[in-house]
């Protein structure tokens, strides 16, 4: 079991009311699979509005890639300070960061 902590910024933030949580894996959990299931489990009220946020869908459905990731609206997805992709497996100790997208010029 890896126990991970995630951080959350802006309108995330905002959304679930946390700046930080953790998490208890199972053994090979991916970055996805925090995003799909760990996350709208544990904030039930709100996992519909934190998978249109996050997630690129249509008709509620959310989109995935040909290798069966889901896709990613413009929020970017640390761990441990270094982006990485969904099906990057879970480490005790690692922190993820939920970042909105930038703005600006």
């Amino acid at each position: 079991m890896a126990k991970v902590r995630t951080r959350y910024f802006g309108k995330i933030r905002e959304m679930l009311g946390v700046k930080t949580e953790e998490y208890d894996l199972k053994e090979e959990a991916t970055l996805a699979d925090l995003l799909l299931h760990y996350i709208p489990d544990r904030h039930k009220g709100k996992s519909e509005d934190w998978k249109k946020t996050i997630f690129r869908t249509v008709k509620g459905e959310i989109l995935v890639n040909k290798d069966g990731t889901p896709v990613l609206k413009n929020y970017l997805i640390l761990i441990d300070g270094k982006t990485s992709s969904l099906k990057q497996k879970l480490k005790d100790g690692n922190v993820i960061a939920v970042l909105p997208p930038f703005g600006g010029g």
